[in-house]
């Protein structure tokens, strides 16, 4: 059975069921039949009544929170036709998802300016996006499971420990108040290569129990995609399963118990030659993932002032790949098992287990001294190990790649210090002891939010970071460039990074306009003592690998100002606009490429401008209408010449402008079930970078700008 049939009958099953199950669901009262058409509220609703928790790790309203969180909802995703992370982190101002690989497609978000290593990603407030899981996870983890993504930019290790530089990606799932279920079919045209997505979701919430649960899916499959008829991939093939539950159970009025399991499976080939073996190609990167994670917390209330939360998580990831190729060179007549440089050496087999622990109490004074508090309080423990070894074409163990083991106890402390209704304090500390440092790191940080008037908001905060060196997401991937294939490991003397940033910003809503308009400004200054590099150390690994080290340099600042507006035209327009400067740059210029003394100050691929302005028509009555425009500033690229002779150049990109348009219709079926035609137009003026590398000597990483080509989409979506 080939792909194409197989997937054809997942979606016929798919919605077979939903036509089967839609006899015996429970109507769907009016206002969730709102909400399940996805008609926007109102800017005002939103502003008063979002519950947002990843700034504090409690539950603040969205207007009153001490620092600055950006929020994604659900219903933005679909508007905008965005499946995975990837895409829908493109939907928010000042960040921005960069893929990094011709061959493999792998994928990172830029906060602030910095890549994607400086950011944390948590999946319900914990981090599940481990070092080995992150290398291809940001396009492989569904939109479909998540009810919003809350968004922290700054320093916040403070609360989340090592890796929270750049910022905090939170992704929140949604928990139900009432039974439904969606599924849904899309179809993408990509300049003539095709991709299919078919996704469900189904919540059960008894009136008579205290159970509830989720169920949901995603089938994804993606045809390769050769922009400039080279013969080699651009877009990599791929098949994507994710399969995943949440459930809450309420075992009293001041017990909960929730739970967690999500699966995600997915083979990705990309290089020439994509029905041959990997050996026999010219350049090839094959991966097979397997990605398991599971979490179990208690949340107890103990009275009205004093509550806890114990949580453990896991998770499980397995991966074999394949870097390489003959570069165009004939195979070895007979095999050798110890010449590192046969194509039939190149497979990997990876291991990588985590499990994480974490335990929070918060406490209540309401009468102390000079006005109320709130203290958080609590610790949390990570261990990784990750084993990856090096095998033949038949799966034969040659040599150990990598061996190692990574673990952080933190300890944190925070007050929210109300001292009036308008003005508040947030001091917090954190404690860290890394396991590949010799001293803890200690990571202050202080927050204040003073309501001016009613239409005024003010905000400011004084936050730190820092990166502990472990194994990366970068680490696990092997790039090739010119037929070398490189790796990248830490120098032995490395040092943490630290970071320290101070923000300031305030938010406006004026009354005159009916409190249909929200603007907010945000500067902020950041600097990183020890910013980590990579050079080329002139050595090969035991697997022939070009072996490139991550150093220390002497430091690095970051300046940048966001400005954002949201304005309720009308009661069925809504309008989003932001622009976004950030200026990351080294203290010193760095070395580029050693072979032609290649030297900048520049991060590589990250652009110092970037805006987005989108405009929303929803009526239920005739369509739904959604246009945006992305635009990315010119950035410096790093491409190499000669990898053999460390030769390169920097090149300056052009500025790219993508502009998305997007039509849907609701249509009332019998029984509340709601059938959702859509069409869209994504990338409109293909906007796309035009001078790849080519061939099998090409740089894969020489790869930037907007992820996709035009692409012409058409899909459906039941709900009920």
């Amino acid at each position: 059975m080939n792909q194409t049939t197989k997937y054809s009958i997942l979606a016929l099953t798919c919605i077979a069921t939903t036509l089967y199950a839609a006899d015996n669901t429970i109507a769907l009262p009016e206002s969730a039949q709102a909400t399940e058409s996805h008609t926007h509220n109102e800017v005002y609703e939103l502003d008063n009544f979002v519950v947002v928790s990843t700034a504090t790790r409690t539950e603040r309203l969205l207007t009153e929170v001490p620092i600055k969180t950006e929020l994604l909802g659900g219903d933005d995703f679909e508007m905008a036709g965005k499946y995975d992370l990837g895409q829908a982190i493109e939907l928010l101002n000042g960040a921005r998802s960069e893929n990094n690989c011709q061959n493999c497609g792998t994928t990172e978000i830029q906060l602030l300016g910095l890549p994607g290593k400086y950011n944390q990603i948590l999946i319900d407030g914990q981090p599940l996006f481990t070092g080995a899981a992150a290398v291809y996870g940001v396009d492989q983890v569904p939109t479909i499971f998540i009810d919003r993504i809350e968004v922290v930019k700054g320093g916040g290790s403070a609360l989340y420990g090592p890796g929270a530089v750049a910022g905090v990606i939170n992704l929140i799932p949604e928990e139900p108040f009432h039974s439904h279920t969606h599924t849904s079919f899309d179809y993408f045209e990509i300049d003539g290569s095709d991709a299919y997505t078919a996704q469900f979701a189904a919540y059960h919430v008894p009136e008579d129990s205290s159970f509830k649960f989720s169920v949901y899916g995603q089938y994804a499959e993606q045809d390769p995609y050769d922009a400039d008829g080279d013969g080699f991939t651009e877009l990599v093939e791929r098949d994507n399963t994710v399969v995943g539950t949440y459930a809450w159970y309420d075992l009293s009025e001041k017990t909960r118990l929730r739970f967690n399991y999500q699966y995600i499976g997915e083979e990705r080939r990309g290089g020439d030659h994509l029905n041959k073996p990997e050996y026999e190609s010219e350049l090839a990167e094959s991966l097979n993932t397997d990605y398991h994670w599971s979490t179990v917390r208690l949340e107890q209330h103990i009275s009205d002032e004093f509550d806890f939360a114990l949580s453990t998580s896991m998770v499980y990831f397995e991966r074999d790949s394949y870097y390489g190729g003959n570069f165009g060179d004939p195979l070895p007549p007979v095999y050798d098992p110890n010449n590192p440089n046969d194509p039939h050496n190149f497979y990997g087999e990876l291991e990588s287990f985590t499990y994480y622990v974490d335990a929070q109490f918060n406490y209540e004074l309401d009468d102390a001294w000079a006005g109320s508090h709130v203290l958080t309080w609590g610790m949390q423990y990570e261990d990784e190990d990750i084993e990856e070894d090096n095998v033949n074409h038949a799966g034969d163990f040659i040599t150990e790649i990598n061996d190692s083991q990574f673990d952080n106890f933190g300890l944190y402390l925070q007050d929210q210090w109300m001292l009036n209704e308008r003005l508040e304090f947030v001091p917090g500390i954190r404690y860290d002891k890394a396991s590949t440092l010799v001293d803890p790191v200690l990571s202050p940080r202080i927050a204040a939010r003073y309501t001016a008037t009613d239409e005024w908001t003010l905000r400011a905060n004084l936050s730190s970071g820092f990166l502990a060196p472990r194994v990366f997401d970068e680490d696990l991937h092997i790039t090739v460039a010119n037929g070398e294939r490189q790796v990248i490991e830490n120098a032995d003397d490395l040092d943490e990074e630290r970071s320290y940033t101070v923000a300031v910003g305030s938010d406006f809503t004026p009354a005159a306009m009916d409190r249909t308009l929200i603007t907010s400004v945000q500067v902020y200054y950041t600097i990183l003592e020890d910013s980590f590099d990579t050079r080329d150390t002139g050595t090969t690994d035991s697997s022939g690998r070009d072996v490139f080290e991550r150093y220390n340099t002497d430091g690095s600042t970051v300046f940048g100002v966001e400005w954002d507006v949201a304005w309720q035209l009308h009661k069925q327009w809504t309008m989003n606009a932001g622009i976004a400067y950030s200026r990351a740059r080294f203290d010193e210029n760095v070395e580029v490429f050693a072979g032609n003394d290649v030297d900048s100050d520049q991060y590589n691929k990250t652009p110092d401008w970037s805006g987005l302005i989108s405009l929303n028509y929803t009526n239920p009555d005739f369509i739904d209408f959604y246009t945006a425009m992305k635009w990315t500033g010119e950035m410096d690229v790093h491409r190499f010449i000669d990898a053999d002779a460390e030769e390169g150049e920097i090149r300056t990109s052009d500025d790219f402008f993508v502009l998305d348009i997007g039509l849907s219709k609701s249509f009332l079926l019998k029984g509340d079930m709601l059938l959702t035609l859509r069409a869209g137009i994504n990338n409109l003026f293909d906007e796309y970078q035009d001078d790849f590398d080519t061939g099998a000597d090409r740089d894969v990483s020489y790869v930037y700008g907007p992820r996709m080509p035009r692409t012409y989409t058409i899909g459906a979506k039941l709900d009920f």
